[in-house]
């Protein structure tokens, strides 16, 4: 009866877990969906439908997977687990329409932060055509991974990501408001970003002890000029890197002589007892060339 249910139904869940696994890996951050429901909510923010090359990070049993296939997307998926592929094999539907599962899903057991993309994507989608990304991202490896699919070479046409509900508020979070960080002005330069779908705790096997949120990022199609990245990079992080101080006692690393900070600040127009976080996006490009010109 089980095999007549969708991967992520709790009983079918169960029963592949007890026949494969006996219980998620912790270290891997393993916590499998179980609401077809949220499933649809995902691949409806992710506009997936039968056209899609759809890149999915860690697809655990298949939960995420099946239902892609089904609405006839082609999935390749990176993982690192070894004893996810049999299960994949085994439980995924073995044809798809007039379609049989190896012409329309491809295993890459791989690391994505070790990824080549275009070699490993090469001679199963055709480069010629966007991929999306879809992932029900491990809390422990979130920001990695989305720092590597932003300076990845390969064009992707969205990224639709689940992740722990902090982190995704960072993502989306504006200046002023104490989520505001590195991470959010790294993605907000380069891509949109929109909290689409919220997936509480209960809708997990095993639970995890936090509630999770799918936001869907696009990159931009004229990307925020900062300059010299690696000195705007650099700069940010420098300036939130004691998030209790004020950005002039943060500047001390970058600028040692207090007179020099006051007036680099006064020439920004920016109040001598700011906080980083109140800083905007332009605020911050403005700070970094006037740092970079001295």
């Amino acid at each position: 009866m089980a095999n007549n249910l969708p991967i992520c139904d709790p009983i079918r869940t169960k029963a592949i877990m007890n026949r494969y696994l006996g219980f998620a890996k912790k270290n891997l951050g393993q916590n499998f969906l179980i609401s077809l429901n949220k499933i649809n909510d995902i691949l409806d923010a992710a506009e997936i439908d039968g056209d899609d090359q759809v890149l999915e990070i860690g697809p655990g049993i298949g939960s995420l997977t099946e239902q892609m296939l089904l609405r006839g997307a082609k999935v390749l998926a990176y993982e690192i687990d070894q004893d996810l592929p049999e299960i994949l094999h085994n439980e995924l539907p073995q044809k798809i329409g007039d379609k049989y599962l190896d012409d329309v899903f491809k295993l890459v057991m791989k690391d994505i932060l070790k990824a080549d993309f275009k070699a490993d994507i090469g001679n199963f989608f055709d480069l010629n055509k966007p991929v999306k990304v879809v992932a029900n991202l491990p809390y422990y490896i979130t920001t990695p991974i989305i720092f590597a699919l932003a300076k990845s070479d390969l064009a992707f046409e969205s990224l639709t990501l689940m992740m722990q509900k902090e982190v995704a508020e960072r993502l989306c979070a504006s200046s002023g408001n104490k989520e505001y960080g590195p991470l959010t002005i790294f993605v907000q330069t380069q891509m949109s970003v929109k909290m689409a779908v919220m997936v509480d705790h209960t809708n997990f096997n095993p639970q995890p002890k936090v509630d999770s949120a799918v936001v869907v990022l696009k990159p931009l199609v004229q990307k925020v000029d900062v300059g010299d990245t690696d000195n705007f990079d650099h700069v940010v992080k420098m300036c939130f890197s004691q998030r209790r101080k004020t950005l002039n006692n943060n500047l001390k690393s970058l600028v040692k002589d207090s007179e020099e900070r006051k007036k680099l600040l006064q020439m920004l127009d920016l109040p001598e007892k700011v906080r980083p976080e109140e800083l905007s996006i332009d605020q911050f490009i403005g700070l970094a060339k006037a740092l970079k010109a001295e």
